[in-house]
């Protein structure tokens, strides 16, 4: 099949999956809000916050190198897989036993075993993401739809039905393991792997050289996201966490709607022509114009119904999200052309060079968000967030802008 071609099949059944995933979401999102308490989803916050830190040393950089290196067999893939999984082990059992010590952190002891059973987790997706990164790069995005659909289908039932018999947050932690489950079993099926019993100690080290660097950039993208409910979560209550947090969900749902379909497609095409600079400068700047015209629309239009929004997806018990909620979708032109910047850096491999940048950029939105929300509560930690994604969204265009005037300077000098 044809680039081209690739391109239009990877993108149809990408949008099928965020269409499905996003109607799932809003359905899910519009049940749970009406049953669980906010203290629920300000005590799941802080969970996931905990729990994401170790999620990115498994899905942010192994099975992101195997997409990214050009030619593999079995012992790259199985090196993949054996160091994810020694991660997963080791971390699963590193909460596990730290769990009572966070909570005491926290000043809430129903932390502990909340992490304790939520932390299985990263066993799942040790598994996992080495299947689907595989599936990926291979451009079967139809198998990686199917399966995150039905598996986000029966976790999502899962917690519903849990919810309506009061179990709380508990309905929230069962629900994302179960959904995991399916859909490791599901990704094994469609891209089986054959492990081996020999350690591949250099296909390992020449994959952590790429999945090393990819691994700090994703622990910046977590700090500067889900990650910043754990520092919030020491100046806010439970409940104005969950508000803090709802609010910042609901901000991403249009950013996975768009954002998710080009980047996940994008990504691997511009690793296929990563060393075609004319190519890949002409696919960047047709992705940023085609994510500009759509989402610049679409967040006027979000901001101006906001509080229709929230009384849909929440209900009246909500409205404290609504001004929030507002600023926050400011974001979202410039949330989205930063990601389309990030993956031709990630595509070139040169993950490193963008490092410092996204450090710079976590910094930033944490000192702004946390200060303003101490001093004015979720508006000004929504303002902070605001300011911090234009100062990165101008700071990934001149690193862009600087990759690729560097590159030509360097075609000229070999001519």
């Amino acid at each position: 099949m044809s680039l081209s071609g690739k391109i239009k099949n990877a993108g149809f059944w990408q949008a099928f999956e965020v269409i499905t995933k996003f109607i799932l979401q809003f359905v899910y999102f519009a049940i749970m809000a009406r049953i669980l308490l906010k203290e629920d989803y300000g005590l799941m916050a802080i969970a996931n916050g905990i729990i994401g830190i170790g999620a990115i040393f498994i899905s942010g950089g192994m099975g992101t190198a195997l997409i990214q290196k050009i030619d593999i067999n079995d012992r790259y893939i199985n090196a993949a897989l054996q160091t994810s999984l020694f991660i997963g082990l080791l971390l699963f059992f590193i909460f596990f036993i730290t769990a009572s010590i966070i909570g005491q952190f926290y000043d809430d002891n129903r932390l502990e075993s909340v992490i304790q059973v939520i932390s299985i987790n990263f066993v799942l997706l040790a598994i996992s993401n080495i299947s689907v990164n595989l599936l990926h790069k291979s451009f079967k995005f139809k198998n990686t739809s199917l399966v995150t659909t039905i598996s986000l289908f029966c976790g999502y039932s899962m917690g519903i039905s849990l919810a309506y018999m009061d179990y709380g947050v508990w309905s929230l932690i069962i629900a994302t393991l179960f959904s995991s489950f399916i859909s490791t079993v599901g990704f094994f099926i469609y891209a089986p792997i054959k492990v081996s019993r020999k350690i591949y100690f250099k296909e390992a080290k020449e994959l952590f050289g790429f999945g090393s660097g990819m691994m700090l950039l994703a622990l910046s993208n977590f700090f500067s996201n889900n990650g910043l409910n754990l520092v919030l979560g020491k100046i806010f209550s439970p409940s104005t966490l969950g508000i803090f947090e709802r609010s910042s969900y609901i901000k991403t749902l249009p950013s996975l709607f768009l954002g998710d379909i080009i980047d996940k497609v994008m990504f691997p095409v511009m690793s296929e022509i990563q060393n075609e600079n004319n190519r890949l400068i002409s696919i960047f700047k047709f992705t940023i114009g085609l994510s500009n015209s759509l989402m610049i629309p679409v967040t006027v239009f979000l901001m101006f119904f906001t509080p229709e929004i929230v009384h849909i997806l929440m209900g009246d018990e909500w409205l404290d999200v609504i001004i929030p909620l507002q600023i926050m979708f400011i974001v979202l032109p410039f949330s989205n052309s930063g990601r389309m910047a990030d993956s031709i850096v990630r595509a070139k491999g040169l993950v490193y060079k963008n490092v410092t940048r996204k450090y710079i950029f976590t910094g930033i939105i944490i000192l702004l968000s946390s200060s303003l929300g101490y001093f004015y509560g979720v508006i000004g930690a929504a303002i902070g967030i605001c300011l911090s994604y234009v100062i990165n969204y101008l700071m990934m265009l001149f690193l862009v802008c600087l990759l690729y005037t560097s590159d030509a300077a360097d075609d000229s000098l070999r001519v």
